[in-house]
């Protein structure tokens, strides 16, 4: 996978896998079913999830507008 060197489709792409990578801890604590399982699904993932919609939210928001 290449980075795209427009800045805003980058952090888009960051955003992106920074939701996968959330899903992708929390798939584990799913399967893990271990006594800590849901703290690292609620502190890692969660974070992770929360950090890639913000991201995603703020780069659509600060992104020039096409007429100025």
């Amino acid at each position: 996978m290449t980075l795209s060197t427009n800045p805003v489709e980058r952090r888009l792409q960051f955003s992106g896998v920074l939701i996968i990578l959330g899903l992708l801890v929390e798939a584990l604590c799913l399967a893990w079913r271990g006594p800590l399982a849901f703290l690292v699904s609620l502190g890692l993932g969660g974070l992770l999830l929360f950090a890639g919609m913000v991201l995603f939210l703020f780069s659509l928001v600060s992104s020039p507008r096409p007429g100025n």
